[in-house]
């Protein structure tokens, strides 16, 4: 068919299909007109055997020898790994057959995570090792509450007295395992932010729960982030394995090597991949969450409206594609004093709770648009945190049907978002 436009011919633009999963097995699809769509965006797929991808990274690794090297057969080693790296079992079991290769034995290796704010069960990192070394090597989740679980460190130029895990301290290697991410309060998770304060003590802990920068973009400076850094050096921690993630569970890209040129490149793979940049906001905005290794729930969800609020136009609406059903913690429970999100940020800040991080992007979210939310919550939980439950796709579609101007974000927990 062809439209006549002062007497010249124009053919119409085609439909834009769109397919988003979300959770585990959820899916959306629609088709709509090419000029309702502003943006449709979707992380990059798996990197493909995520073991040789991780032998890879560790026979070629950045300005760095490589890691047989560095080790003596009897170090104590430490393995301080971010409890959201996609692909941990393959990395861990790759970097133990290194350790194997110059007589280390398990006994001597400890691998240290940060606390887990959900209470979801998580992988075990050691399930692709053999049966002899998982039951040896000693699997630990830092306890930040323990006074006795931390040492004291130094003094940072900043004046503060840093507290580490006492099994990061008396190592003898330390190796950094982690992903790669856009982070509300660092600008950019990665290498050295494993350490702090994920591995210090409570103080630490809830003083950087406050210091989210809204108005900064990735790219800014942070003064965390800097402290973050300050302390690798101060312990002459050189090595790392960094992950990007891909659209699912697995990792897009494993690099390892010299912490600061592995934090440039996998920087420069997170942009490429998860930065969004539009011209304009848009009146509704589709975030789509799928299931990764850090969960399904509250603290991606916050991730992905984080991303959502950057790009949607004031009074516009966030629809928002889960199968979330973790319950909501103190920070999200605190919301349902209120009546309206405007009133939420001073209670939540004075209560400083864990779940502070996607409580306020919830708030921030909701103070800009509508939110409205598929997940396997009762409505009434929904309700209670500023947003409207959707009970199917359907309903999804009659809002997506209606909008006038749409962005689409798949794997939106990892994406960032602004308007130029």
């Amino acid at each position: 068919m062809l439209f006549y436009v002062l007497g010249l011919s124009v053919s119409p633009q085609p439909p834009v299909s769109v397919s988003l999963k979300f959770g585990q097995s959820g899916h959306f699809a629609c088709e709509l007109d090419s000029e309702k769509v502003a943006l449709v965006r979707q992380g990059p797929h798996c990197c493909g055997d995520v073991s040789e991808a991780a032998r890879q990274a560790l026979q070629s690794p950045l300005d760095f020898p490589t890691l047989d090297k560095a080790v003596l057969e009897d170090d104590r080693i430490a393995i301080a790994l971010d409890r959201q790296t996609p692909g941990s079992p393959s990395i861990i079991a790759e970097i133990w057959k290194i350790l194997a290769s110059r007589r280390v034995q398990p006994a001597n290796v400890t691998i240290i995570q940060p606390a887990a704010l959900s209470k979801l069960p998580e992988p075990d990192p050691r399930s692709l090792l053999p049966d002899d070394v998982r039951e040896t090597i000693t699997l630990k989740i830092h306890d930040p509450t323990n006074p006795a679980s931390c040492g004291f460190l130094t003094k940072a130029s900043t004046g503060e007295e840093v507290y580490l895990a006492r099994d990061i301290i008396d190592a003898g290697l330390v190796v950094l395992v982690g992903m790669t991410a856009f982070d509300p309060v660092l600008g950019i998770r990665g290498t050295s932010s494993v350490l702090y304060p994920g591995l210090s003590n409570v103080d630490a802990i809830r003083r950087s729960l406050g210091i989210s920068h809204q108005e900064l973009t990735p790219s800014h400076s942070r003064p965390l982030r800097q402290l973050v850094d300050e302390i690798a050096w101060l312990m002459g921690i050189q090595f790392t394995v960094q992950v990007t993630p891909a659209s699912n569970r697995e990792p897009f890209r494993i690099v390892a090597g010299n912490t600061e040129s592995v934090y440039e490149e996998c920087k420069s793979e997170l942009h490429h991949n998860w930065f969004i940049s539009m011209p304009e906001r848009v009146q509704t905005v589709v975030v789509a969450i799928t299931d990764d290794v850090a969960g399904h729930g509250w603290l991606q969800l916050g991730a992905a409206l984080n991303c959502a609020q950057r790009l949607v136009e004031v009074g516009g609406k966030i629809i928002v594609l889960s199968e979330i059903k973790e319950q909501p913690g103190d920070g999200i429970r605190l919301l349902r004093k209120f009546e309206h999100a405007d009133e939420c940020m001073p209670a939540l800040k004075e209560a400083m709770p864990l779940d502070f991080i996607p409580a306020a992007s919830l708030v921030t979210a909701a103070r800009r648009a509508r939110i409205y939310l598929l997940s396997k919550l009762d409505p009434d939980t929904v309700e209670d945190a500023f947003m409207y439950p959707l009970e199917n796709e359907n309903e999804a579609l009659r809002l997506v049907n209606a909008a006038s101007s749409i962005a689409f974000i798949g794997s939106a927990q990892h994406a960032f978002g602004i308007v130029d």
